[in-house]
């Protein structure tokens, strides 16, 4: 199941991407809409992160293209932000958590500009909605991996965009800070931000999102996470990788989930 959305947030057409020759991902070709969470669900090596930073113009692809608000990126660059997984980022960098926090801001100062009482209050406001707002002055390497993830998710939130791609956000960290990444994320979606997550716990895969794009080098499905709830379409994104299959048995037997519970 492919469900395309009426006036998209990001669209996808007919994209490949080869590494060293060898296919990542194949004719992918699939639309997002606005307000929503949105997981990108897949086993390992299934290409999720490359998606994203191809969305992300980070890579270039062999053929197909991407639209962001119906434009390309270029033109609305302003308006996304990018969330790399953790282990992708040198975090013996000399910085401290505001100055990262800050660096969300270059879009608006400008990157010789001055920080303004604004942008130090914005950052404030974003340390403080991911529970960090007492850690500005600690050196980002002396922290625990779940906080140098929040750190990074308090930057992207200090560029106040449209658009929200989020590699792994939920990875280190544990379960009541991932509850509260979640609510955050559920408030944004509410006031019709739009955010896309590299995720891969099949397990609250369900219960996370609004919305889910399952992918395995080519596209297996997009559509609301409620009706990708089948054995078909799991068992088509994973195949015989996934011991989880037998775990969900009982999710599917309940043909009345709470998607949010």
């Amino acid at each position: 199941m492919i469900i395309q959305v009426e006036n998209p947030v990001v669209e996808v057409h007919d994209l490949t991407v080869s590494y060293d020759k060898k296919p990542v991902l194949w004719n992918i070709d699939f639309s997002i809409g606005q307000g929503q969470v949105i997981g990108i669900i897949g086993p390992n090596g299934a290409g999720k992160s490359t998606l994203l930073k191809s969305v992300m113009g980070l890579i270039d692809p062999q053929s197909g293209y991407v639209k962001i608000f119906d434009k390309g990126l270029d033109d609305v660059r302003g308006r996304v932000s990018y969330v790399p997984q953790r282990e992708s980022v040198d975090w013996d960098f000399p910085a401290n958590v505001m100055d990262v926090v800050l660096m969300g801001r270059y879009k608006r100062s400008g990157l010789f500009g001055r920080f303004n009482q604004d942008d130090k209050r914005i950052a404030q406001e974003s340390l403080k909605k991911v529970g960090m707002q007492g850690f500005s002055k600690r050196q980002i390497s002396q922290l625990s991996g779940g906080q140098q993830q929040r750190v990074f998710l308090a930057r992207a939130l200090a560029q106040q965009t449209d658009l929200y791609l989020m590699d792994e956000p939920f990875a280190g960290v544990d379960a009541s800070t991932e509850e509260s990444i979640l609510q955050l994320l559920m408030e944004m979606a509410g006031q019709g931000k739009t955010i896309l997550v590299v995720h891969h716990d099949l397990q609250t895969a369900f219960k996370y999102f609004d919305w889910m794009v399952m992918l395995n080098t080519r596209l297996i499905a997009s559509g609301p996470a409620k009706d990708l709830l089948n054995e078909e379409i799991i068992q088509e994104t994973y195949g015989g990788k996934l011991p989880l299959l037998s775990a969900l048995g009982n999710l599917l037997k309940q043909k009345d989930l709470p998607i949010r519970e």
